[in-house]
């Protein structure tokens, strides 16, 4: 489309001359002009995004646009916070990946966004995403490092389009150092980070996490990290470029650990708990009559105290961080926990001062008053599960006011806003730059 105007442009100049109208180039620095959070002006042409639904939240993020091309659960976590909290989200994802089943349909990271079907290998595909990029605050992707900058979608090319843009790049190790480029896994960043290593069973074999930890914790850093750089922004006015890696997100939660071993190494006075099940028996899980568990966390001595006290073993008070004893009380606690089924020591252990908890699976977590009481827990209108949302803020609350998206669902309508014609997107759709559902 427009050949006779763009031919022997570069791409740059091209998306500059698509958006501005003009036959010749000039800076999109001189002509960005922001009229508010739903336009951008380009000399005398207007790209106008929908705000259906996003801009009445009053939420804290509201007129805040994310351009998201991350996929599976990482990026779309982060992305999904923003949303939750007003941000008008845009899901990038090429076509191929329609019917593709790595992971199940995650309604949380889905909701409150829309999605589009584009190929970035194509250059009318590079050509939308830069028309967004340009309307754009945030950009989030979470390719292996050195892809979006092969593609012609990296931090340099769209900071020329765009200077107050935040880009923001997650992945396994980084964008710099020997790991970087190297194939990665969550369990992989678990395991390098450190983390894995906390994590064995009563034989010191390494326990794999039932969660996908290191995506997202990395996911809740990148989200944090974006709104450091748009607090940032109000200040200087200029965006800039962020690198979030996984291993690094779960490194900085050894503190702790780091702490400890630290410790032990220097003060010949301090041992480091015996490894197993019994190193702390005033903080683990233990099962119940009927073959459930309850975590204990009794880590102060008034909380160890009063435990103690309710399992009729006085004479323990005094032992709790004694090494020596850690396995004849644990094997004591055991005994004890397996005499009654979970929910009669949940009416012994009733008082405010009492730190256990019951070990609740996903479907009773449905069920549970307390996670209902804080909106945390509930069912989309299909019947499937999903988490609230976590922060609670008092006067700017996040909501969700979208379903989950289907694949490709908002392709045409976001390409319908940024200025294409019904011929155009039919020229886009017929060879495989974008792909959307029948209506």
């Amino acid at each position: 489309m427009h050949d006779h105007i763009l031919g022997g442009k570069s791409f740059v100049q091209r998306v500059a001359i698509l958006w501005s109208g003009k036959l010749a180039f000039s800076p999109l620095l001189d002509m960005l002009n922001r009229e508010g959070s739903g336009s951008v002006c380009i000399q005398e042409t207007h790209i106008v995004l929908s705000n259906v639904d996003d801009n009445q939240s009053g939420a804290s993020l509201d007129g805040v646009r994310v351009v998201d091309l991350s996929r599976l659960l990482p990026g779309p976590f982060c992305s999904g916070i923003l949303a939750d909290h007003g941000a008008s989200v845009t899901v990038i994802e090429a076509p191929r990946f329609r019917n593709d089943s790595v992971i199940v349909d995650v309604p949380m990271v889905q909701r409150n966004k829309r999605h589009m079907a584009v190929d970035l290998k194509h250059e009318a595909g590079r050509e939308i995403f830069m028309r967004l990029a340009a309307a754009a605050d945030v950009i989030l992707e979470a390719f292996r490092p050195g892809v979006v900058r092969d593609l012609g979608v990296d931090y340099d090319t769209v900071k020329v389009l765009n200077p107050r843009i935040i880009y923001c790049s997650l992945s396994g190790y980084g964008q710099y150092g020997p790991l970087a480029k190297k194939a990665v896994h969550d369990l992989n960043c678990v395991a390098y980070a450190g983390v894995l290593d906390l994590l064995r069973d009563s034989q010191g074999t390494p326990i794999e996490p039932g969660l996908p930890l290191a995506g997202l914790i990395g996911s809740l850093y990148a989200a944090i990290g974006i709104l450091l750089a748009l607090q940032a922004r109000n200040v200087t006015g200029a965006g800039q470029y962020i690198d979030v890696s996984m291993s690094d997100s779960l490194m900085s939660l050894l503190a702790l650990p780091l702490a400890e071993a630290h410790s032990a190494a220097t003060h010949a006075s301090t041992q480091a708990q015996p490894p197993g099940a019994h190193a702390r028996p005033y903080y683990r899980s233990y099962r119940t009559k009927d073959a459930r568990y309850l975590a204990v966390g009794a880590l102060e001595k008034h909380l160890w105290k009063q435990l103690c006290e309710k399992l009729n073993c006085p004479f323990y008070t005094d032992k709790q961080h004694d090494s020596e004893a850690a396995e004849e009380i644990a094997q004591y606690f055991e005994h004890a926990f397996a005499q009654r089924d979970l929910d009669e020591w949940l009416a012994v252990f009733s008082d405010a001062n009492d730190c256990v908890a019951p070990v609740l699976s996903g479907a009773e977590l449905l069920e549970d008053k307390h996670a209902a009481a804080r909106g945390m827990l509930y069912r989309t209108p299909s019947g499937a599960p999903q988490p609230g949302i976590a922060v609670k803020l008092g006067a700017t609350p996040g909501s969700v006011r979208r379903p989950g998206y289907r694949f490709g669902e908002h392709t045409k309508e976001i390409l319908v806003e940024l200025g294409y014609t019904e011929r155009e997107i039919a020229e886009l759709v017929a060879t495989g730059t974008v792909w959307a559902p029948a209506v």
